[in-house]
């Protein structure tokens, strides 16, 4: 049984628009070294158009060789739900969980690489071991921050998530007519974006409802809190009819 390299990164964990994503890629050991020609570096140093090279250079390299990807996108709808009873770490563990299993089977050797979770890399390591030795006992685990930037695995990985969700903010940006920047707090052509996209009943869909940013853009255009996101459906606050939505 060949070993493998098994890297799982996230992009997105900050936006107040669109998903985050999770992505997970395994690749055998002695094939590590191709990713150097495909040009994988750390996402965040490399251009977009060289970024979607690698992107497509990694699909083709998935059809032709025995590696294994995972793409976990999760919608601000899901982050705002599951954030009335989980921490965002914890919904970003489950995540990387079910990433590392879609890209391994129970026989399955290989060292894990990934960027941490919380300031504990070591810590989080051990937990996702706990969490999965016993469905995957031959898989390690190494976590350290800046992950992506040391191994070629797991900054592939990083990439395809990047482009995923760049990508999908630009489809949203054509769909509104309106560039919604990065999706970031800090941009503000996001800030401008979200005081129109909190102008209606609702907020937008692509936004994260729990957002503090978002929160203060809505409190621009309307004198009650912001509508709730729930397993039920929408809860409207005082002075909206009606007080639930199903659906949502």
């Amino acid at each position: 049984m060949k070993p493998y390299v098994i890297g799982v990164d996230e992009v997105g964990r900050g936006p107040a628009i669109g998903p985050l994503v999770v992505a997970s890629l395994a690749v055998p050991e002695n094939d590590v070294q191709r990713l150097i020609k495909i040009g994988v570096r750390d996402s965040k140093k490399i251009s977009k158009a060289k970024r979607e090279m690698i992107e497509e250079d990694i699909y083709a390299a998935l059809k032709e060789c025995d590696w294994k990807f995972c793409l976990l996108p999760i919608s601000p709808k899901s982050i705002d739900i599951s954030r009335s009873f989980k921490s965002l770490n914890e919904i970003e563990e489950e995540a990387f969980i079910e990433a590392i299993k879609n890209v391994s089977l129970e026989h399955t050797i290989a060292t894990v690489k990934l960027d941490p979770i919380g300031n504990r890399p070591e810590l989080f390591a051990r937990r996702m071991y706990s969490r999965l030795h016993l469905e995957r006992p031959h898989l390690d685990f190494e976590s350290r921050k800046g992950m992506d930037d040391t191994c070629l695995v797991t900054g592939a990985a990083s990439i395809m998530a990047k482009v995923y969700r760049d990508r999908i903010i630009a489809d949203l940006s054509n769909e509104l007519g309106f560039n919604v920047g990065s999706g970031y707090p800090s941009d503000p052509t996001t800030i401008e974006a979200l005081k129109e996209l909190t102008k209606g009943e609702l907020p937008h869909d692509s936004l994260r409802w729990t957002w503090a940013t978002t929160s203060n853009a809505w409190k621009e255009n309307h004198t009650v809190p912001i509508p709730t996101r729930t397993t039920n459906g929408i809860v409207l606050q005082q002075g909206l009819n009606p007080s639930l939505w199903s659906g949502g």
